[in-house]
């Protein structure tokens, strides 16, 4: 193969890889500008906090399909279980466009996510399975750079499509678009996983596979750091709109702040990207944890200061500085996660997503289930959370670990 052509190859498949992870920020961030239009569809209070509802339930339901999507991604090849993933993505979106009421549209959504479950798994098993360290670090960086154009641009389709049709409908339309578009991006794709690496898939193949993984103390450490970090974000994320608009009663901000944010976030992946191969993906990750750490705390000190009612510029400012921290930390860390598995990449990234995205949502809908009328109850998610996190990579991931070891 000739080296331009290697390098027109890299750059689809990373674009592809871009598009599986942007199809759950799409998935997510479409329908947040419809959360008002959504209460009065539903006969909703105007303040309910029921929309964010939808969010939740999209993790619940990648949770539910990760542990299936890894094993058999070892066994069957990734692009052939990204199908079958991607027509469940589309059948959710279809549910939930045409949803007659709030328990269907959530079950939708669940079923929505159970689909999405599959390219946040493959994608990170391709990943792994072409490249490896600092390497491995860049591309997964480059990855969530372009991951970010999803958030930036939904809200603002998402509001456009409400505005020019009225109905929080077409924002949930749109992700079958987004089904068809990656289903026939991926035969232009070929298989990632080397035919002398794939597993047999039965019970006793992938409870050895998890006993594995879940040995791993760098793995496992890595995957509760980023369970506890990105906790709180997902309480955000549900949260938004409720805090912009009756919180601080900015409810025109919205749009534009969700779009300036992201694209910060954007510019900081990029920056990651050309970073982590002069300092490394350890000492990147574990920088922007304590950069977290000291954001959370200077949240949390300016909630309790204001009676949970700051100034809302001051919040935003720091609101953006903690997210920023994460988007550093995911690429780094799940690079770290799954540096040590080898042939078990698609078990491994599965059982990564799911103690972060299952468990995840749950620590965040506990908090988002307290924020009414002050933003106290995020600012003291994020300061235990993100403390945890740090109390796990100081206990559990240890420079000297044997466990970097592959295995196979």
């Amino acid at each position: 193969m000739k080296a331009s052509d290697r390098v027109a190859g890299e750059r689809e498949f990373i674009a592809f890889t871009a598009l599986l992870t942007s199809a759950i920020a799409l998935s997510i961030d479409m329908l947040l500008p419809a959360f008002a239009d959504l209460r009065s569809s539903f006969g909703m209070e105007p303040t309910s906090n029921l929309p964010g509802l939808t969010i939740t339930c999209i993790f619940v339901g990648m949770a539910i399909g990760m542990p299936i999507y890894g094993p058999m991604a070892d066994t069957y090849g990734r692009i052939p279980v990204l199908r079958a993933g991607i027509a469940l993505f589309a059948l959710g979106a279809l549910g939930s466009t045409l949803a007659p009421n709030l328990i269907f549209l959530l079950a939708s959504r669940v079923l929505w996510g159970i689909g999405c479950a599959a390219p946040r798994t493959i994608s990170q098993a391709m990943i792994r399975d072409k490249f490896e360290g600092d390497d491995m670090a860049r591309v997964m960086a480059i990855v969530q750079t372009i991951f970010f154009a999803g958030p930036v641009l939904a809200p603002v389709i998402g509001n456009l499509l409400v505005q020019a049709g009225g109905s929080w409908r077409l924002t949930m339309l749109f992700g079958l678009g987004i089904a068809i578009v990656i289903w026939l991006w991926s035969f232009r794709i070929t298989e990632s996983l080397d035919s002398a690496n794939q597993r047999d898939l039965s019970f006793s193949a992938t409870k050895q596979g998890l006993k594995v993984v879940f040995q791993n103390r760098l793995t496992i450490g890595y995957a509760i750091t980023l369970l506890f970090s990105g906790g709180a974000f997902y309480s955000f994320l549900s949260s938004s709109e409720l805090i912009i608009g009756e919180i601080f009663k900015k409810p025109t901000w919205f749009v534009p702040y969700f779009s300036i944010t992201m694209g910060v976030m954007a510019a900081v992946a990029l920056t990651g990207s050309r970073v982590v191969g002069r300092i490394g993906a350890r000492r990147l990750g574990h920088g922007a944890l304590a950069f977290q750490l000291g954001a959370s705390l200077l949240m949390l000190i300016l909630a309790l200061s204001t009676d949970g009612v700051p100034p809302v510029g001051l919040w935003m400012v720091l609101m953006t500085a903690q997210i920023a921290a994460m988007v550093v930390m995911m690429p780094t860390m799940t690079t770290l996660a799954l540096e040590p598995m080898g042939a078990l990449a698609g078990t491994a990234a599965s059982t990564i997503g799911f103690i972060t995205l299952a468990i995840g949502a749950l620590l965040g809908a506990i908090i988002d289930r307290q924020i009414t009328s002050t933003v106290t109850p995020l600012a003291i998610g994020y300061a235990l959370y993100t403390s945890l996190a740090v109390v796990v990579v100081l206990t559990m991931v240890r420079k000297n670990n044997p466990d970097h070891l592959n295995p196979g």
